[in-house]
């Protein structure tokens, strides 16, 4: 066997024995976590064990003894290897410590807040002991956890601020439920009769919703600012950032302004029928809209510094969004349209149905012109990706209405179905979206043709360019301490530069040191025509070496 192929193998078992051993580690501690706090509610009802939680007892005990010590002495043996660690096995390593950090965080928060909310209403009697317990030994878990990642000794040198991006989106999440549900209930007090309100008073409801969202807000808050998520400028943080804060409140927000506006459309133009339809689903859709639109704001105008790329493909995403509101709308108004030429057509289901493909269109056509400015010139190269899914997604839509509507009339046409249904009614439905998808597709194929065409006549230019003429971007490898995110989101920020980053041991660095490195370093690779390794000292000094490009 070569030393090539040798080499190749033992990275490979190298890299399967560190996905075992961080895989059972996370198996031990997430059942210890079951067991501490199984054994921890058992604690707080005064050990008092009946014949009905003799199982639960023994199941907390097995839980806990058994997999407690052999986690512990799993630890010990892995923790040996992460001083010096490949980067495969530091980024095994932080994703297992991001995955445990999440699940133990969710148990811990929703647990406490169960706590809170349940004891301020004076609803606990029982059930307080299982929350309480739950939230500490979860909570022991999340915070062994987080600490470990965090420590200087043992912070893992790939994805470094994995658990911190993922608890924030949680908190995030969180968060905007929360809100959307205080929202929710305090417009069902204001707006909604009481008669239609069924059941007990909305007021506990309410203040409960006030509680989880003030944990959540503060939850939140302890990742965002306090633990620095906000100052990550890393690819992954910013693309987790974009997803859950600008991407994902986005699509709530329109749908909730197309279940609003579905409301106030006064179809069959009688006004009287909008407070009926506000009560069941208004209070909600607004909630969610206010929610969503809030989230979006703020995290768009988080994106501001994040660089151009990423403020682009957020409004490709969003782009999407509203082309798929848009082409679903367009399809049931055409459903609609072809309902009114049959009799035999529930006039109540055709309004219903036209009001909310006119919602649909209106929401998503709006937003689609907005964020993909059809009238403005754009870089070809900039929306390629977004037009092949674009035609990946309508090929699949297209493919699936044409089986459905090929289907429905071979069941016609062999008599093997007796409904009395013409056969437009029959396939009007997929009919509407196999149009709509093919007008939608007929627009973006001239765009991604046109686009092609300037891509081969840019392709020509570039090729009758000497070689001297075409760069590259340049790569600077930083060897830094940690804890200097400061210093490589400001490098990060010059999208000519592939930053690399290499931790080194020693302190962390002042916050005026890192400035200090960063102007150093940019003012350097100004000057050099060469990719650089940068190597910075405990005092701040650093040494540049040139690489090859």
């Amino acid at each position: 066997m070569s030393s090539s192929a040798t080499t190749a193998t033992g990275y490979t078992v190298n890299t399967l024995r560190s996905l075992i051993l961080h895989g059972l580690l996370l198996i031990l501690l997430i059942l210890l976590g079951t067991g501490l706090s199984l054994l921890l509610s058992i604690l707080l009802r005064g050990f008092t064990v009946t014949d009905d939680r003799q199982l639960v007892l023994a199941m907390a005990l097995a839980l806990t003894v058994i997999p407690g010590p052999l986690a512990w002495a799993l630890w010990v043996w892995i923790r040996k290897k992460l001083i010096n660690t490949s980067p495969t096995d530091a980024a095994v390593w932080s994703v297992q410590g991001a995955v445990l950090y999440l699940i133990a965080l969710i148990m811990a928060s929703t647990a406490l807040l169960q706590l809170l909310s349940t004891v301020v209403l004076g609803t606990a009697h029982d059930t307080w002991q299982d929350h309480a317990g739950t939230a500490v030994g979860w909570g022991l878990i999340a915070g062994w956890q987080f600490t470990m990642l965090k420590s200087t000794k043992y912070a893992p040198q790939e994805l470094p601020h994995l658990a911190a991006t993922v608890g924030n989106a949680y908190a995030v999440g969180l968060t905007g439920f929360s809100l959307v549900v205080a929202l929710r209930t305090a417009l069902e007090l204001m707006f909604v009769p009481a008669d239609t309100l069924v059941g007990p008073s909305q007021l506990p409801i309410l203040l409960e919703a006030v509680i989880w969202l003030l944990g959540a807000a503060v939850l939140w808050f302890w990742h965002w600012k306090l633990q620095g998520v906000q100052q990550l400028r890393d690819p992954f943080s910013s693309i987790v950032v974009m997803l859950v804060g600008v991407c994902l409140a986005a699509l709530a927000t329109l749908l909730a302004a197309t279940a609003t506006l579905n409301i106030l459309i006064p179809l069959p133009w009688d006004f009287t029928d909008m407070a009926d339809r506000f009560a069941p689903f208004g209070p909600f859709a607004v909630a969610t809209l206010l929610t969503g639109a809030l989230m979006w704001i703020y995290h768009d105008w988080q994106l501001k510094d994040r660089g151009d790329q990423l403020k682009s493909v957020a409004r490709q995403m969003i782009s999407g969004i509203s082309l798929a509101l848009l082409a679903s709308g367009l399809g049931m108004v055409i459903n609609a349209l072809l309902a009114a030429l049959s009799t035999q057509m529930s006039t109540g289901t055709a309004e219903s149905v036209l009001r909310t493909g006119i919602a649909l269109t209106l929401v998503g056509g709006l937003t689609w012109v907005r964020y993909f400015r059809p009238g403005a010139p754009a870089a070809p190269g900039s929306r390629r990706v977004y037009l092949v899914l674009f035609f990946g997604v309508s090929a699949v839509v297209a493919l699936v209405s044409l089986l459905i509507v090929g289907y429905r009339v071979f069941e016609i046409l062999v008599g093997a179905t007796t409904s009395t249904v013409g056969l437009l009614d029959y396939i009007r439905g997929p009919l509407g979206w196999l149009v709509a998808t093919a007008g939608v597709c007929a627009y973006h194929f001239v765009l991604w043709k046109s686009d092609r065409d300037q891509l081969a006549a840019e392709r020509a230019k570039v090729s009758q360019l000497p070689h001297a003429e075409v760069t590259a971007p340049r790569t600077v490898i930083v060897v830094v301490p940690q804890g200097s995110d400061r210093l490589l989101s400001a490098l990060s920020s010059n999208s000519e530069l592939d930053v690399r980053w290499i931790a080194s041991s020693g302190p962390q660095l002042p916050e005026t040191v890192l400035d200090q490195l960063a102007s150093h370093i940019t003012a350097t690779v100004a000057t050099s025509a060469t990719s650089l390794l940068a190597v910075a000292d405990t005092e701040g000094q650093v040494s540049f070496t040139a690489l090859s490009n």
